[in-house]
């Protein structure tokens, strides 16, 4: 069995960072709250860092699409704006947006196993 290079590697964090781009909150029941596009979504930022992709969220009890209360317990991701079956999944700590001033920021990293 062969081996990969580095540089496919690289071209497969990129291709993650492109096209696996939406990003779904779910609730400690597993339920869908939010799916944002995390390449145009002001609220969403994607980066690599070393084999890793990490999008991160931060959403507000004042964003139009939080219904307070809501919590929040999960992190999907997708290549589609909606349905389709998420590529990569994880969990947290389950936090509850109560109000408008409230806030959380969710950091999702999908790791490449070969470092660049």
């Amino acid at each position: 069995m062969a081996e990969i290079t580095a540089e496919a590697y690289t071209d497969l964090r990129n291709h993650i960072q492109t096209d696996w781009k939406y990003i779904e909150l779910v609730s400690d029941l597993d339920s869908a709250i939010v799916r944002l596009d995390a390449t145009t979504d002001v609220r969403c930022t994607s980066t690599i860092s070393g084999n890793n992709v990490v999008i991160t969220v931060v959403v507000k009890g004042s964003d139009a699409d939080i219904t307070a209360p809501v919590t929040i317990a999960g992190s999907k991701i997708y290549d589609v704006a909606t349905a389709g079956t998420s590529y990569s999944t994880e969990t947290f700590t389950a936090f509850t947006i109560a109000g408008d001033q409230d806030e959380l920021t969710v950091t999702h990293t999908i790791q490449v196993p070969q470092t660049v």
